[in-house]
């Protein structure tokens, strides 16, 4: 009887350790999850998720399979530095020190096109026009092809982007452009061949005040290179009729606008707030308000001391010298010795803090305007009241 109580005591002891998963006869308490010699352990499965990636060249981990935004980013700004980064660094007499602003105004319902802007900031010390361009992207193959205007694979990338992202209309405006020539560009402002009827970019027959900051170069810098005026109601226009588009905006209504014209070429209004509410690409009237003059650097730069109006003229590949362009009834000039810009009429000659009036997109005749009556002062800085009809008065000229 001892010898069953005694067997039966031990085939318990050995059942329960079978149930679990011990072994008969290994060291430690029965049951006890402890490793011992000879046992392997169980794998318990991961839950955590993993991001899906397409696999590599050797089959190892690769690229996202989906659209990557912050890989647009950052594509964008590397190509933005590779193309225009010495541009950059000649116009602002220094090297850029903050990474381009990067804006992607669309992207289409898939998310594999987008379009957008960049631009490298100024830095404080320079008065130069920020450089900027517009980008079109597409993702393919698990990468972002990317092109920027003035580059080769923009045109190409907008004439593939699904009309529901951009209109054909729309592309072909920015494909103009992009494409525009210096030759061409030039042609357009001298009057060699029919341009944009451009004027100034304030009320015709008004006078505001014209301003050239420090050239950031040296003497080799352009002296109309960052061309501003101020004065007046404060209200800006378009220079032109166009497609009107932001860079470095914020919600306050702060930007460098720009106006992409018929002809290719764009006019730019820096420092400029209150800008409409326009989705990017809407077409604008000559005349038209696209903000108010202001001191804020949405895209850097030096301080103004007033409120005012950056004033530019751009092609895809950078901008389009002023030197000989006719805007709002007058030319624009550039001296090297002594180093000056100024702008010209007939006889008259206005250097920068003088004032200027705007006489409009076809001036009535080439012959110069009458001078100012005797004892008008010539800086009073009010602006000229209007004849009949809106062409400037003799003190407004």
């Amino acid at each position: 009887m001892l010898s069953c109580v005694v067997g039966l005591s031990l085939l318990g002891v050995a059942e329960r350790a079978l149930l679990d998963g011990g072994t008969v006869g290994a060291s430690g308490t029965v049951g006890d999850d402890s490793p011992v010699r000879g046992r392997k352990e169980r794998a318990k499965p991961d839950k955590r998720q993993v991001p899906r990636r397409a696999p590599g060249p050797s089959g190892g981990p690769g690229t996202p399979a989906a659209p990557d935004p912050e890989a647009l980013t950052a594509r964008v700004r590397a190509l933005t530095l590779e193309q225009r980064g010495e541009i950059a660094r000649r116009a602002y007499g220094a090297a850029p020190s903050r990474p381009p602003v990067v804006d992607t105004a669309r992207t289409s319902a898939d998310g594999t096109w987008a379009f957008g802007t960049t631009a490298i900031p100024v830095p404080a010390a320079s008065a130069a026009t920020p450089e900027i361009a517009f980008f079109a992207a597409r993702w393919r193959r698990g990468r972002w092809e990317v092109g920027l205007s003035g580059g080769a694979a923009f045109p190409g990338l907008l004439a593939a982007m699904p009309a529901t992202l951009m209109s054909a209309d729309e592309a072909g405006a920015l494909r103009r452009y992009a494409g525009l020539t210096a030759e061409r560009a030039n042609a357009l402002v001298n009057g060699s061949r029919t341009g944009d009827r451009l004027m100034l970019p304030w009320k015709s027959g008004a006078v505001w005040a014209m301003s050239a900051g420090e050239p950031p170069g040296g003497a080799t810098a352009r002296p109309l290179g960052s061309l501003a005026f101020s004065g007046g109601d404060g209200r800006v226009l378009a220079s032109g009729a166009g497609r009107l588009y932001r860079f470095c905006g914020d919600a306050a209504g702060r930007a460098l606008v720009m106006v992409v014209h018929g002809s290719g070429l764009a006019t730019t209004y820096y420092r400029v707030r209150s800008v409409p509410r326009l989705r990017d690409g809407s077409v604008v009237g000559r005349g038209e308000p696209i903000g108010r003059t202001g001191s804020d650097l949405p895209c850097g730069g030096a301080a103004a001391p007033r409120p005012e109006v950056g004033f530019d003229l751009r092609r895809g590949a950078g901008t389009v010298p002023l030197d000989g362009a006719r805007i709002g009834g007058w030319t624009f000039r550039e001296r090297a010795e002594p180093l000056l810009g100024f702008a010209e009429r007939g006889d008259l000659q206005v250097l920068p803090g003088g004032l200027l009036a705007n006489l409009g997109p076809v001036p009535a005749a080439d012959d110069p305007p009458p001078s100012p009556l005797p004892g008008t002062p010539p800086g009073d800085g009010k602006p000229g009241r209007a004849e009949p009809g809106g062409a400037p008065s003799p003190s407004a000229s």
